[in-house]
């Protein structure tokens, strides 16, 4: 039953990230006036691709490590507080900036900034959960 839970899960998980691709391409193409059948096999193949890269590597490392879980009770108590000093610091640090940009004149984002300032938290806030998982 609870591999059945699992493959649902994982089913959903890689329909919505397959579906958020073909969005981004639709989008694409409705910009433009053409839509890229090009890029839509390359999201699907790419997805699939990731898939199965993600399986092959799942079953190595169960067959190399056995029953051994990745994460223990430390590991998930060091990431709740790396998670929750992380929120408040991406909180009042993105409020201060807000403040410093409006008092600078700034009264429009652009929207594309905003995408980069969200991925630049991204990446930096994974890299600190690689770290906090390797203590």
């Amino acid at each position: 039953m609870k591999k059945r839970y699992e493959i649902m899960i994982y089913c959903f998980l890689y329909g919505m990230i397959i579906i958020g691709g073909l969005l981004g391409v639709y989008l694409i193409g409705k910009e433009e006036g053409e839509y890229s059948f090009e890029l839509a096999g390359a999201v699907i193949l790419g997805s699939v691709g990731g898939i199965i890269i993600q399986s092959l590597f799942a079953k190595w490392r169960k067959k190399r490590n056995g029953n051994v879980p990745d994460v223990d009770e430390r590991i998930l108590l060091l990431m709740k507080r790396y998670f929750l000093i992380v929120l408040y610091f991406v909180l009042i640090g993105s409020g201060a900036l807000l403040v410093a940009l409006y008092a600078m004149g700034v009264h429009t984002i652009e929207t594309g900034m905003l995408i980069v300032y969200m991925m630049v938290l991204y990446i930096l806030i994974g890299i600190g959960v690689l770290v906090v998982k390797r203590i």
